[in-house]
């Protein structure tokens, strides 16, 4: 039989999984191995090394030998690649400045803020009409951009659930722009195929939920 692709909610799982394990990663400075990993995010070994071969190729994650006082080959460790604070911390002060001169000028704001979100999404996910397809799409925008998306089918439909937002430092001071923006690239995301009904911000410290639903004829 020939093999099927992963459905959406199978890769927004997977998301998941990868942003568990980054967590779990980014709170040591000496890295862990498998079995630690398995222990802290409750995942069968095999599933944590699965996704760790996904994040050391998406370049977020880097394997090293570790330490041990046995004889052998010691187990491999794995450490989150740190960014430098340099550029982490231009990249938010230019944020800044853009999100103040947009709040500044005479127009809206944050619509100017959610086109450019739209615009953004649309490159990105490029153009269908075909719901499931514009899911994949989504799913894999909102992955590239690492905000960890989970795709889930809930009373309401179908919920983006996101469980990291890389605009959280620029949020924390004012979600205007940073939701607006999202929003925006949830919707160029999804292009003529859905609509977004709701955008939940911070509904947790950790997770903002989007509600999406076809667009009519999709």
């Amino acid at each position: 039989m020939p093999s099927q692709e992963p459905s959406p909610t199978a890769r927004g799982r997977a998301g998941e999984r990868r942003a568990s394990i980054l967590e779990a990663l980014r709170g040591t400075r000496h890295g862990l191995g498998v079995k630690d990993l398995a222990g802290l995010t409750g995942l069968h070994d095999n599933t944590v090394r699965f996704h760790l071969d996904q994040l050391v190729a998406d370049g977020l994650v880097d394997k090293q030998p570790g330490v041990t006082d046995r004889p052998g080959r010691p187990p491999l460790t794995y450490v989150a690649r740190q960014e430098p604070d340099e550029a982490r911390d231009n990249y938010a002060l230019i944020a800044r400045v853009l999100g103040n001169a947009l709040a500044g000028s005479t127009g809206d704001a944050a619509q100017v803020a959610r086109e450019s979100g739209r615009a953004w999404g649309r490159a990105e996910g490029g153009r269908t009409q075909d719901w499931d397809t514009a899911l994949d799409r989504l799913v894999a925008v909102q992955q590239a951009e690492s905000f960890s998306p989970e795709l889930v089918e809930d009373a309401d439909g179908t919920a983006l659930r996101v469980h990291h937002c890389p605009f959280l430092a620029l949020s924390r001071e004012d979600r205007t722009l940073p939701c607006s923006v999202h929003l925006g690239l949830i919707e160029g995301a999804l292009g003529d195929a859905g609509v977004v009904d709701r955008l939940e911000p911070f509904v947790t410290p950790s997770l903002c939920v989007a509600h999406l639903a076809p667009a009519d004829g999709a």
